[in-house]
């Protein structure tokens, strides 16, 4: 019969063993989980849409095997795309749960939730702006989708543990939602954010007008346009049923904020002119001539960063970029502002979301202690 081991000699075997399990344990995976959620806000919309939309969630490596509270950030995708864009490869290969885990590994940033939030509809893009036409596309993001995820996930349900980024379309609806409702947001990002003046290309003398002018269904409305012209035919609808629409005047259901001009025009000219009623409209939308009526909600906000690359295509962009900054700057409101090298509208979005969108968040958000 074996000689029994002392009883110390038995403990120190089993808390050897013990802590080498502990060691050896791999460590909680995150998850990226796709999601249908209710969308109320855009019922009874005049385009057809569903009120249910997709999105994407990231939950981080120790959510599982934790009691933790996180902060969100809520992103934002560019128009003609939707939240697949964040985790498909779109921007140059990136994939959300891959970023964020390199990230989070490597001890830049400490554990988030973030949400791939969508806003494509039939004309392309909801510019995340409520319209009769095409839904209230800005309280699905701040009102359902918010109230959704803090309902569903261990969330730090406070404004300042909320942010909200996005690219081009999304951009703008960063600025916007992120200006309109810093009881939801505490901070922004707005890379190549579109649409902040109306100037250039996204204002009458784009001759691009003469064809959108010309289109006469909705059929001609391409989400997957294969030139130029397309493009600014879907865009420019799409901005129209955001921001000036018209529910009695099918089958666009909007007010184009430009008409063709009765007398002859100069070859090589647009021959387009203003319709006032809306152009104001339009003007209404768009953040560089909102910031008097916002700057106290601009004070409030704990963040706000805005760029494009040096090579951006969109001069409107150019443009709306340094006169939002200028704008906050002589406002008081304190933000950030770089033209990054190299990039163009939006080859370089992968490396921005590495090296300062998600750092960004994690500096100004609040956490856990």
């Amino acid at each position: 019969m074996p000689k029994r081991l002392p009883i110390v000699v038995l403990f120190v075997l089993l808390l050897y063993s013990h802590a080498s399990a502990q060691q050896t344990a791999p460590a909680s995976a995150s998850k990226l989980l796709e999601l249908t959620v209710p969308a109320p806000s855009l019922k009874g919309n005049l385009l057809g849409d569903p009120t249910e939309q997709n999105i994407y969630v990231y939950l981080p490596p120790s959510y599982a095997s934790s009691a933790k509270r996180y902060p969100t950030l809520y992103l934002l995708h560019g128009f003609l795309g939707n939240s697949s864009a964040w985790t498909s490869g779109a921007y140059q290969g990136m994939n959300l749960q891959t970023l964020m885990d390199e990230l989070i590994k490597a001890g830049k940033v400490r554990e988030m939730i973030v949400v791939a939030a969508n806003g494509f509809n039939a004309y392309g893009g909801s510019f995340y702006t409520n319209s009769p036409v095409t839904g209230n596309w800005d309280d699905f993001i701040t009102k359902d989708l918010v109230t959704n995820i803090d309902t569903t996930y261990r969330t730090i349900a406070k404004a300042e543990s909320r942010g909200i980024a996005g690219h081009s379309m999304g951009g703008y609806g960063a600025v916007t939602l992120g200006m309109n409702h810093p009881d939801v947001f505490n901070a922004l990002y707005a890379l190549s954010p579109c649409c902040l003046v109306m100037d250039s290309d996204l204002s009458e003398a784009n001759p691009a007008w003469t064809k959108v002018l010309s289109v006469t269904s909705r059929d001609q409305i391409k989400t997957k346009p294969e030139s130029l012209d397309d493009f600014f035919n879907s865009v420019f609808y799409a901005l129209a049923a955001a921001f000036s629409p018209n529910p009695k005047r099918a089958p666009f259901f909007v007010d184009l904020p430009v008409q063709a001009k009765k007398e002859a025009c100069p070859a090589g000219s647009p021959c387009v002119e203003k319709v006032e009623a809306a152009y104001d409209k339009w003007r209404a939308h768009i953040p560089v001539y909102m910031l008097d009526k916002n700057k106290d909600n601009l004070m409030k906000l704990h963040g706000i960063f805005l760029d494009y690359g040096e090579k951006e295509q969109f001069t409107h962009i150019r443009t709306g970029v340094q006169l939002l900054s200028q704008g906050l700057a002589q406002r008081g409101v304190p933000h950030q502002f770089e033209i990054y090298p190299e990039g163009d509208h939006g080859s370089r979005i992968r490396i921005r979301m590495e090296t300062r969108v998600i750092e960004f968040f994690n500096e100004k958000l609040v956490f856990e202690k």
